[in-house]
């Protein structure tokens, strides 16, 4: 049974990713979800890309706590050098617009949900506002 749900990490694309970020290290996993930020059309993987880099981004520089069910992820997140992190805040940031315009698979997608939408944006919206501060 898939997981679909309006959190970051409530849905299998995004707990995959995380399952992939912990294969390396936060910093590779980021600069590879930075090289979206100049793309004319974000399909919907790398729509999740974006913001699984995003929350851990946010997670390491910010300190923000995201619920999940993936094990291993508060101890790999805990062992991450975030010393060279802060300088992807910005591409970060544009991805994440990005996600939210109307050049996103995945914003179109969400769009038809029009009772669910409005929350799914916000949670993106509050890791654009965490990123920023």
């Amino acid at each position: 049974m898939g997981a679909w749900g309006m959190g970051v990490f409530d849905d299998d694309t995004s707990c995959d990713l995380l399952y992939d970020a912990m294969d390396t290290d936060a910093g590779t996993f980021i600069a590879k979800a930075v090289g979206h930020k100049d793309s004319d059309y974000l399909e919907y993987d790398d729509c999740h890309e974006v913001i699984v880099s995003g929350a851990i981004l946010d997670s390491l520089l910010v300190g923000t706590k995201y619920s999940h069910e993936t094990e291993g992820y508060d101890d790999w997140l805990s062992k991450q050098d975030k010393s060279a992190l802060s300088k992807y805040k910005e591409d970060i940031v544009s991805g994440l617009n990005l996600v939210l315009s109307d050049k996103s698979e995945l914003n179109e997608l969400w769009q038809e949900n029009e009772e669910d939408y409005p929350t799914w944006k916000s949670n993106i919206e509050g890791i654009i506002a965490n990123l920023r501060s």
